[in-house]
């Protein structure tokens, strides 16, 4: 599996969010790439100078993204995901490639991570780099409004992340919302890896607009139920009624880590109207996992 964290700077937000993708790609045994976004400037990655290595070596001079990736080269030594005796950070390693930079750090316990460079508008970079090399995850700050949330979701052909209002003491439980969606079981399964990574409790809620279940989601939640009980997870269940997305909203609060599908449907109809993870995401107080199918 490949994770993706889109990091903006080297604020402690930044920090937190990097030591939250750290902790997670440790449970999925995943790869991990830090991506940095900067201002397009002089045509440094479109490659109209000689790439040499003497070039690349000046760049912690005259790029402030290199400056950002050996800030998070050091983080993630600092939090453990890299050995000890790893060689210093070098920006003459790096290599640029089809609109970007990156450099690849070995792990010892199988992982990889790469460091990447790219410039340009986020989130169409990051719609670049999603398609340049596959990823299973995409961990990004909160987006500046509701509109940019749509965007982001409905144009990041992955799983997403989104890193709202993060308490770094990580007093959070886990809120799953199940239903009868082809990405449920999916959304579960990484629910439960997280809980297990930061012992967090999971209570997985089945919404119906009214007192009616549907078969669906009575096997749903029965699923998810055994599901949690033979990982030994810590977890209750309910079954409630109301407007899924307002329920949602009401159960997370602030203190839970909202875990739900993101199914594939209807991209049109999606992008005027709208989805429930769409809406979920818009009003959250907390962070959210959007799990694609």
């Amino acid at each position: 599996m490949r994770f993706l964290i889109a990091v903006k700077d080297t604020s402690p937000e930044s920090k937190n969010r990097l030591k939250i993708g750290v902790t997670i790609a440790s449970g999925f045994s995943a790869d991990l790439s830090v991506l940095y976004i900067g201002k397009k400037s002089s045509s440094i990655i479109e490659g109209d100078i000689a790439l040499t290595r003497y070039s690349l070596s000046e760049w912690n001079i005259h790029h402030p993204g290199i400056e950002v990736l050996m800030w998070a080269f050091e983080s993630i030594k600092e939090f453990g995901f890299l050995p000890e005796d790893t060689a210093e950070f070098d920006p003459s390693n790096l290599i640029a490639e089809s609109g970007r930079i990156r450099m690849v750090l070995p792990q010892s316990s199988g992982e990889k991570i790469h460091l990447i460079l790219r410039e340009g508008d986020l989130l169409n970079e990051l719609h670049k780099e999603t398609h340049y090399r596959p990823y299973e995850l995409s961990i990004i700050g909160a987006p500046e409004n509701n509109r940019m949330t749509h965007k982001y979701i409905q144009f990041l052909d992955t799983s997403i992340f989104i890193i709202k209002n993060f308490d770094p003491s990580w007093n959070y439980k886990i809120l799953l919302c199940v239903d009868d969606s082809a990405a449920t079981k999916r959304a579960i399964m990484f629910g439960a890896i997280i809980s297990r990574q930061f012992n967090a409790h999971v209570h997985a809620i089945t919404v119906s607009k009214n007192q009616k279940f549907g078969k669906g989601y009575k096997n749903a939640s029965r699923w998810v139920a055994k599901y949690l009980r033979m990982l030994k997870l810590s977890f209750n269940v309910s079954m409630l009624t109301g407007n899924p997305t307002d329920v949602f909203i009401r159960e997370a609060g602030d203190n839970h880590i909202i875990v739900m599908g993101k199914a594939s449907g209807n991209e049109f109809v999606k992008f005027l109207k709208g989805s429930k993870p769409i809406h979920t995401a818009q009003k959250a107080n907390s962070p959210i996992l959007l799990v694609k199918s």
